[in-house]
């Protein structure tokens, strides 16, 4: 694990466009992104005419009658998905953190992070530190630490630093594990700030990440919460962790970036979020009992709170110079047991998302997200066809896979580029085995969900 200094946790933001001083390029413009868009694009497309794939396509399909079928479903599936990457990266070109001017300051409101723990004696100490060593006013900052019946010495962590800050920490003591809902319920319960912020204690917070996260809420009383970007803290530990980390950068630097734009972020993560406390308590006791199918709902808590805070008329936004570091699985079976979680809370609150995204629940921005919503989850149909024919190719035509496995190679490095644009390191060629797993690995984790839908277990504990 990397013991870096906390002021040395703050990871790369979007570099500034070359062009952005010129008074005929937009602010939010940056034309090397949009170069690499284009070149991208332009370069996909050569390959598949390279690698012949529209022809073959059509011949294989035309080859039996249960292919014919597969045709249209993937046609169509295909073309709206690829418009819905030209609407995601057009979206995603258009935003931009938040940030103090040059010798600005603000009326900062009084935050409390609600730090919920189990068996985290490693990290909690120094996760602790980590929120206290950021250059949030002291005077306006509390942290309330929740020990959620951990079996090691976290709750002794959790009391040097007690000793070690004073007031402003407090700690609560759950002698049997209660579940992360009943521990942020006990922390907000005792808290006294205006802005309420989650925090992983197995996670270290850039030193401005406080001040970044907290500004949207100043400065826009429509935004009732903001997500803040996780990084990971043991990248370099071996292979799937830094294909994880590709994994975490491109779900928030371009998922949640283009999804802030609209202001309909629906996934605020657990690891950092601040929220307007008047607005948690409005919702805070349904969502501790939530229910769903007849059965308590023990895990995607912080999704869930992105669906209230929505529901409420209210915008989720994302600012990625709120930095998080927080612990990846270093193993695939505790990276499926991961996904696997985080995947049924997902079919959960898309399920109750769908619920209400088409009624007035706010004045502005419904249409877009209603778009985002469809492409989303038009993936995992497509995704389950395009395996099931790719694998019925193998048996009937292998030379075919074998130069849409080379296509998706090459489509998947070009790709990444992305994340180098973002990062400036050539971490991003680990987009590629990543891409392999995604495609051929994860393509039962929506059905399994949803088959499995009741099972609350937290699997990765």
């Amino acid at each position: 694990m990397r013991e870096e200094i906390i002021d040395d946790l703050e990871a790369p933001l979007r570099p500034r466009p070359i062009l952005g001083e010129l008074p005929f390029i937009k602010d939010n413009f940056d034309p090397i992104a949009f170069f690499l868009i284009l070149v991208s694009g332009a370069t996909v497309l050569i390959l598949a005419l390279k690698f012949r794939l529209f022809p073959l396509w059509i011949e294989f399909l035309n080859s039996n009658a249960f292919l014919r079928v597969s045709t249209y479903p993937l046609l169509v599936s295909a073309v709206l998905i690829l418009a819905g990457l030209v609407f995601q990266t057009y979206f995603w070109t258009r935003y931009k953190p938040m940030t103090l001017r040059p010798g600005e300051d603000a009326d900062w409101p009084s935050v409390t992070v609600i730090m919920p723990a189990l068996n985290e004696e490693e990290l909690v100490g120094k996760s602790i530190d980590s929120i206290f060593a950021g250059d949030y006013p002291a005077d306006k900052l509390e942290v309330i630490c929740i020990n959620d019946g951990s079996k090691d010495m976290t709750y002794y962590h959790m009391l040097r630093a007690r000793h070690k800050y004073g007031d402003r920490v407090k700690v609560i003591n759950f002698r049997k594990n209660l579940g992360k809902r009943h521990a942020f319920y006990a922390g907000l319960k005792k808290s006294r700030g205006e802005v309420i912020v989650s925090v992983d204690t197995d996670s270290k917070v850039g030193r401005s990440s406080l001040r970044n996260l907290v500004l949207p809420l100043i400065r826009d009383k429509r935004t009732g919460a903001v997500a803040g970007r996780v990084a990971a803290l043991n990248e370099k530990e071996n292979l799937l962790t830094r294909m994880l980390a590709i994994r975490y950068s491109i779900s928030f630097d371009f998922g949640r970036a283009y999804q802030s734009v609209f202001g309909t972020v629906l996934v605020c993560p657990g690891a950092l979020t601040a929220y307007r406390k008047s607005l948690l308590m409005k919702f805070i006791r349904g969502w501790l009992n939530q229910t769903f199918l007849g059965t308590l709902c023990k895990h995607g808590e912080d999704r869930a709170l992105s669906n209230e805070i929505l529901k409420l008329g209210y915008f989720t936004r994302y600012q990625s110079n709120a930095v998080v570091y927080t612990q990846i699985p270093p193993r695939l079976k505790q990276m499926n047991r991961m996904y696997l979680r985080w995947t049924r809370s997902y079919v959960r609150e898309t399920v109750l998302f769908a619920r209400f995204m088409f009624t007035r629940y706010r004045k502005e921005h419904r249409i877009l997200p209603i778009f985002d919503f469809i492409i989303l989850n038009l993936l995992h149909p497509f995704h389950l066809l395009a395996v099931a024919v790719i694998a019925y190719s193998f048996v009937v035509n292998p030379l075919f896979i074998v130069r849409h496995l080379a296509f998706l190679v090459a489509s998947s490095f070009v790709l990444s580029l992305y994340y180098l644009r973002t990062n400036r390191s050539l971490s991003f060629l680990y987009g590629v085995p990543y891409a392999m797993v995604t495609a051929f690995m994860l393509w039962w984790l929506v059905p399994y969900s949803v088959l499995t839908l009741k099972n609350q277990s937290w699997l990765t504990r």
